[in-house]
């Protein structure tokens, strides 16, 4: 009986998963639980492995696909054993293109133009919106044999495909240029990754934001960082950072605003237990954010322990799915690029993002005296839907009243 790989679910956020790498090829052998494809998912790489003993009749899909949760990706089955002609949905190639009628031009072109060899007659893109080239079998070889660029090429094939014709039309054609002459530089596909964040950075910038900045003297905090990496330092062989000491605090202040601490689905406002921080992270690839859970419930240091083991293994793409999901709210921190104030993007499903800046010292007055302090500038963005201006800057004045007076934060 012939059974039927899917692409499987491995996060509560993810939707699809988009092939990176098969580790078998069709006639191969495998055993139930053998590695056969690698996959990314939400945020991160991930295996998936043989449902049952056989040999890999049939791959359904190329690296790069973009293939939807449950759709079929492989057939496992005995030796000649048919297999179903079922084929999974693609998500980038299932987007409509619509053409571009261009004046007459060669068959080079660059990326993202569509051209034709007769004036007035529009052709497909050549590239999906992932930016993987469609091309034939033969068109990649003879365009490797003779070190063309696929890129600068417009297919002439159906739907846009390069064929073989076109590679060796191209031979005698000059370099490609835009329509203002600029040359092409470099032509470079997204990462699974960077596809994902633009896809859920597209999601949340449709729904309303507002957003709310204000001061917070931060005086007390470097006192208290200070006081207590003499005695973390020593024991646990790492330091507290400032961001360690922020996602404690806010982790206490949502227990007073669980409305921060939601999401919107239809018109219900599913409001968390736990108050789970996303910390956001800068990776060579993009932004990640890891989960710190039950944020509430830990100490300022096992907090740093948690957040320096997941900026560790971050750098080395050692991060399990779900390390990357959960979060009920997220905390992003600009402050270590000399970033003073930022407006952030909410992070989708949830219903608020915390922004923060750099820390430095700066005259204030109080009580008509001017003295030197630390100061750092935040913003909270909140997805209007939910939240108001009021309760926003309600949240703030919480979060700057506990910073300001951190001492009796649990260390």
């Amino acid at each position: 009986m012939v059974s039927t790989m899917i692409m499987q679910r491995m996060s509560v956020a993810m939707e699809y998963g988009v092939i990176l790498k098969w580790l078998k090829k069709e006639g191969d052998t495998v055993k139930q639980g053998e590695p056969i494809v690698e996959i990314f998912g939400e945020k991160n790489e991930f295996e998936l492995e043989a449902p049952a003993d056989g040999v890999l009749l049939k791959i359904l899909c190329d690296v790069d696909d973009e293939i939807p949760i449950s759709e079929p990706i492989a057939y496992i089955g005995k030796k000649d054993e048919k297999v179903p002609d079922v084929m999974p949905r693609k998500l980038n190639e299932s987007a409509a293109i619509a053409p571009t009628t261009l004046s007459a031009a060669p068959v080079v072109a660059p990326l993202g133009t569509k051209t034709s060899a007769k004036a007035g007659a529009a052709v497909a893109e050549t590239r999906l919106p992932s930016g993987k080239i469609k091309a034939s079998p033969r068109a990649k070889k003879r365009a490797e044999e003779m070190g063309i660029d696929l890129a600068i090429l417009v297919g002439s094939g159906p739907n846009g495909r390069i064929v073989e014709k076109d590679v060796l039309a191209a031979q005698s054609l000059p370099q490609a240029t835009i329509s203002d002459e600029r040359k092409i530089k470099q032509v470079t596909s997204m990462t699974p990754l960077r596809r994902t964040i633009a896809r859920r950075m597209t999601q949340s910038s449709q729904n309303p934001h507002i957003t709310m900045i204000t001061e917070i003297d931060m005086t007390e905090v470097v006192q208290l960082r200070a006081e207590i990496n003499e005695r973390v330092e020593k024991k646990h062989g790492v330091r507290v950072s400032f961001n360690d000491i922020i996602v404690k605090a806010v982790a206490d202040v949502l227990e007073r605003f669980p409305k921060f601490n939601a999401t919107l689905s239809g018109n219900d406002l599913f409001i968390f237990d736990e108050i789970n921080i996303g910390v956001a992270m800068a990776t060579e690839e993009g932004l990640i954010v890891p989960t710190v859970r039950s944020a509430n419930k830990k100490s300022i240091t096992e907090i740093a322990l948690e957040t320096k083991d997941f900026g560790a293994r971050a750098k080395k793409n050692e991060l399990k799915p779900e390390e990357l999901t959960g979060s009920t709210f997220t905390v992003s921190n600009l402050g270590p690029f000399y970033v003073d104030l930022f407006i952030p993007v909410i992070n989708p499903p949830e219903s608020a993002i915390l922004a923060l800046g750099q820390i430095k010292k700066k005259p204030v007055v109080i009580e008509d005296t001017i003295a030197i302090r630390s100061t750092m500038m935040a913003s909270c963005a909140v997805d209007h839907r939910v939240l108001d201006g009021a309760p926003a800057g309600q949240f703030l004045a919480a979060l700057k009243e506990t910073l300001e007076n951190p001492f009796m934060m649990k260390i």
